[in-house]
Parts: C-alpha cells; sequence; structure tokens
C-alpha cells in the first residue's frame, strides 16, 4: 500500500472542515481526517459518495488536522483528491470548549421527558453543514415503497446558491443529559445530496443522500401527511444556531397564511422552546406525529416566541411525488430494522438517545414493584441485569463498558415485557 498524508493548520481554530472538489477512490483505497487528540473520521471509500466527484467532510476539533489517504497497489494512480475549499471556525461549533451552547436558554434538549413521545422523529433530523460554514436542519422522509431510499426535506432557501454536493448531514448529535446539555459524538454523518426538486411557494427542498445512513446511525424516516388539514398542536424538532437537537412545542392549532409569497403554516406562538437560524429546514409534525412543512422563516427567539412560518407539505408534494410516489395523503415512517426480531407479544419501550455511547434513559409505563430490566446483545445472551424498583421515573443505565453494536433491552414487570432496540455506537 502507499500511504499519502496532507496536513492543514488555521492557526486558533476551534475546528476544520473542508471541501473536495475532486474526489476519485478507488476499490479498497480510504481516506481518513484525524487531529492531534485522536479524533478520527473517515474511512472514507468509493462508496461514500458514490457516482460523484466531489465531497464535504465535518468539522474536526482542533487548529492542526491531517487528511491520510492509502492506496492498495492494486489500485495504484487510480485515485484523485483535489481540496478545493477549507473552512475555520471561529466560534466552537464542535463542543471542543466550554461554550457548546449557541442556542438560547429556552430550548429543550430532546433528550428531555417531553421528548419521550417523538424518538422516532427524533432520530429522521439531521444538521446541515452548508458551504463549509452556514447551518441549516432538514430530516429524512419516507416514500411509498418504504424501502429506505434516503429522501431528504428541508428548506428551499438553505439550497439558493449552494452546492449541496458538498453538504454534509450530521445525525444522531443529541445531547445524553436533560440539563444542563452536553455533547454527543459528531461523527455520525453522511457527506453529499443530489437535488431532486424545489418547490418556491411552499420553500421546500426534496434531496437524496448520495448514500445511505449506516444501520449503526438508527435514523428513521419520518411520515408525513399532505392533505393540508391544520395541525390541532405541532412540535419542531431542530438545530437552532447549528446547536446540538432541540425540541419545540406549540399546544394550540396552527393556521394556514402566506408568507413571503409561500404556503404556510403559521404557528402564531410557542409554548415551549422556539427556533432561531440554523432551525431554517426543519420539519413540523402534527399531533400524529406525521410531517406537515418545513421551516421557512419568522420572527421566533427566546425573547419574542411569535410568528414561525411552515411551507405546507400539501403544495410542494405534488412537485416531490416522482420520488416519493402516490400513495394516499398520509403516509407512516419507516424504521431501520437492526437484525433484532422482538417477541410478538412484547410491548415498546421508550430509549433515549438511541444510538447511545453508553449512558441511557429508560421509560416504561410500570408505576410500582420490583421490574427486571435485561440488556441482551445480538445473538441473545444475556450481557446485564439488574433489579429495580419502579416509580414512575425514567431508568437509567451506564452501558460504557459494553462494546459498540446493537443490543435488545428488556423491562419485565410482573406478565408484563417491554422491549427496544439499542445501538451503542462511539
Amino acid at each position: 500500500d502507499r500511504v499519502w498524508r496532507l496536513g492543514i493548520r488555521c492557526p486558533e481554530a476551534y475546528s476544520i472542515n473542508f471541501v473536495f472538489d475532486r474526489y476519485v477512490v478507488p476499490e479498497g483505497a480510504k481516506v481518513f481526517v484525524y487531529n492531534e487528540a485522536d479524533v478520527v473520521i473517515g474511512g472514507f471509500t468509493a462508496e461514500s459518495n458514490p457516482g460523484h466527484t466531489v465531497l464535504g467532510v465535518t468539522q474536526v476539533p482542533g487548529e492542526r488536522i491531517t487528511v491520510e489517504y492509502i492506496e492498495p497497489a492494486a489500485v495504484q494512480g487510480r485515485g484523485e483528491l483535489h481540496i478545493n475549499q477549507v473552512t475555520h471556525a471561529y466560534r466552537d461549533v464542535v463542543g471542543s470548549a466550554p461554550s457548546l451552547n449557541e442556542s438560547g436558554s429556552c430550548n429543550n434538549n430532546v433528550i428531555c421527558p417531553e421528548g419521550d413521545p417523538w424518538r422516532n422523529q427524533i432520530r429522521s433530523v439531521a444538521m446541515i453543514t452548508v458551504g463549509g460554514s452556514g447551518f441549516c436542519t432538514g430530516q429524512l422522509i419516507n416514500n411509498c415503497a418504504d424501502d429506505g431510499t434516503p429522501y431528504f426535506l428541508t428548506a428551499r432557501h438553505c439550497t439558493q446558491g449552494e452546492n449541496v454536493g458538498t453538504w454534509v448531514f450530521r445525525f444522531n448529535w443529541d445531547s445524553p443529559t436533560c440539563s444542563p446539555t452536553s455533547n454527543a459524538p459528531t461523527n455520525r454523518t453522511v457527506s453529499g445530496s443530489t437535488m431532486r426538486a424545489t418547490v418556491s411557494n411552499a420553500d421546500a427542498a426534496l434531496l437524496q443522500l448520495n448514500s445511505t445512513p449506516p444501520e449503526s446511525y438508527n435514523v428513521f424516516y419520518t411520515g408525513w401527511d399532505k392533505s393540508n388539514t391544520a395541525a390541532t398542536n405541532a412540535t419542531a424538532i431542530h438545530h437552532p444556531s447549528g446547536d446540538i437537537k432541540k425540541i419545540s412545542f406549540e399546544y394550540q392549532p396552527v393556521t394556514s397564511a402566506t408568507y413571503g409569497g409561500a404556503q404556510v403554516w403559521r404557528v402564531s406562538a410557542w409554548n415551549d422552546g422556539t427556533t432561531e437560524g440554523g432551525s431554517s429546514g426543519s420539519g413540523l409534525w402534527n399531533q400524529n406525529g406525521l410531517l406537515v412543512g418545513q421551516l421557512y422563516g419568522g420572527e421566533a427567539s427566546c425573547w419574542f416566541n411569535f410568528n414561525d412560518y411552515y411551507g405546507k407539505l400539501s403544495t410542494s408534494y405534488s412537485s416531490f411525488s416522482q420520488w416519493l410516489g402516490n400513495c394516499g395523503d398520509q403516509l407512516q415512517g419507516y424504521p431501520i430494522t437492526t437484525g433484532i426480531t422482538d417477541a410478538g407479544l412484547d410491548e415498546p419501550l421508550m430509549i433515549a438517545p438511541n444510538p447511545s455511547t453508553g449512558l441511557i434513559a429508560i421509560s416504561a409505563p410500570v408505576r410500582s414493584g420490583t421490574i427486571a430490566v435485561r440488556v441482551l446483545d445480538a445473538v441473545g445472551r444475556v450481557v446485564e441485569e439488574h433489579t429495580v424498583t419502579a416509580s414512575g421515573e425514567r431508568i437509567e443505565l451506564d452501558l460504557s463498558e459494553n462494546a459498540e453494536g446493537v443490543y435488545s433491552v428488556q423491562v419485565v414487570a410482573a406478565d408484563k415485557r417491554y422491549t427496544s432496540r439499542l445501538v451503542l455506537a462511539r
């Protein structure tokens, strides 16, 4: 094998990210990016951006990084790499310094108990690095074939003047603690996308990620409702100001309106949380957990929580149907299976965060009595077992001593068994 290394230094930068405008990596070759603290991104391969020659690389903490290319002898001379853009962060967008929180203090971390009914939708949402230094939000959206094609909905205005092929999509960036906010891995990314359609009168853009998120990301493809029926209450999941993922709630009905020439759903006032710059493109879900639009703009902040506007999916869907299909006004979401099959009589269990680095909170509808908590590996072996007294609160476990992989978590109480899949990834 042959190895090339390129050092990049940006003095006093919090982090560095860059774009390959020429990325041709033959089969068997790999690209790694790492810093002096042994944070490693990659390896990127031919499958990281199939059919494309542009690749964006997410933020790596520190002022000095190394780009390493390893080329096997069997494909000698076939690789081509060229970097045309390097961006250094002047603020801490990866949480390597104490100032992780960039958004307003009224925002709610998705791990908090109010996020429990929204665990699936939370897994669909990703932060987008736009143009190396800007931020938007979006979400994976299901299609009528239920086949896991990585279609991704965001705001049209985020795409204007930008090459979506260089975008980086960061999944699972969720604080593992409700309060105070703590950091989570920032390397669960997908690089590059292809534009499928934009709709100006709904400020909507449908992309297709250039590679499918790995199974270990445990993503969800959100369901949707294109019926043009106003939600009786609404929920937003987003990355305000490029911060770790947050969740906001409107307990009153949304209303139909026009904003900036677009057909929108108006959130008159957030009851809990808000949105900010960086939230653009994030979804609005109705009382049934179905996506009805994406954030266009508005006036909301922690100090003035009024008037946000979401481009209507009912307006944009006809332009998306070529890719998403025609299967009625509503479609449920699509979960990615992990190879562990739950017993048919088990009832669902909520675990967050999921994926997790080790610390998890378990919510089960058990209010009293003694319960057993079991953690099983992918072949069904019990790797941890605990007996606790139920108090109606969430059960917290530290599984950080267990290896990365897919597990099944069971809570057994009286004649009931609750179970859920868990992915440990670091």
